[in-house]
């Protein structure tokens, strides 16, 4: 049997999304916390400190996508990356990377430090420190941190900051409607693929670990309906966050 570990932090986007492709195809993996504050400790063997590092017997990959590829290469088995749809998939994943994942960062580059803001990154601190104890004083300034991290910087760089925050939710999605179709999974296919495994842990965890007080995604009928087909595929808690952390059930949301 294959050694399967995944490093990260479940607060990223990107490690959730390698988790439910990890989940979806049922294979058993070890999800190993990263300390952001001391990644060389789990992380140091891949000279680097970005997350998700998925590492199959002894070889690493960080790219998310990439995870997807190379899992349908040695575990054949319920593909996520079929073969006869790899065009399809590839433009729509192009989107889900350059416009629904980046636009997760966008709250942190643009608001004030205000209490909404910062209640929001203390909650996001707790979750990482359920996992990787943080310092009290680094959870309280967490806020701080996560307005001034590089990474979520850079990710101005791949936003139109001209539209306003309200017209870029609304966008987004009508595209994802827009994706989904007539689906019943994203791109009209029959079966869920690495598109919809991307994003479903997205729509979800604000959610399920107190960052949102109702699912807003599910206020979308086609939103709604895409997600309970999805869950049908994944385990309760898809997200990699700590179960006890856990404050709302998605069930009792989708009912």
């Amino acid at each position: 049997m294959a050694s399967v570990k995944l490093y990260g932090y479940a607060t990223s986007p990107y490690v959730r999304k390698t988790g439910c492709f990890l989940h979806y195809k049922g294979i058993d993996f070890t999800h190993i916390p990263v300390n952001p504050l001391e990644p060389e400790q789990t992380i140091g063997h891949t000279d680097g400190t970005q997350v998700p590092v998925l590492e199959i017997d002894g070889k690493w990959r960080r790219e998310s996508s990439d995870h997807a590829h190379w899992l349908d290469e040695l575990f054949p088995e319920k593909p996520i990356y079929p073969v006869g749809h790899r065009a399809k998939i590839d433009e729509i994943d192009r989107w889900i990377s350059d416009t629904f994942l980046t636009s997760i960062f966008r709250g942190a580059i643009e608001s004030d430090l205000n209490l909404q803001f910062r209640y929001r990154g203390w909650r996001l601190a707790a979750l990482v420190s359920a996992q990787t104890p943080l310092p009290e004083q680094v959870r309280h300034q967490w806020p701080e941190f996560l307005k001034q991290a590089p990474f979520i910087q850079d990710m101005a760089k791949h936003m139109d900051l001209t539209e306003s925050f309200k017209d870029m939710q609304m966008r987004i999605i009508s595209e994802l409607v827009a994706h989904i179709g007539d689906g019943p999974y994203m791109g009209g296919l029959d079966q869920p693929t690495m598109l919809d495994l991307a994003i479903f842990p997205q729509m979800v965890f604000g959610y399920m670990f107190g960052l949102e007080e109702h699912l807003s995604a599910a206020m979308h009928p086609v939103i709604k309906g895409w997600l309970k087909r999805v869950s049908q595929h994944l385990p309760d808690n898809p997200t990699l966050a700590a179960d006890e952390m856990q404050v709302n059930s998605l069930a009792e949301a989708l009912a």
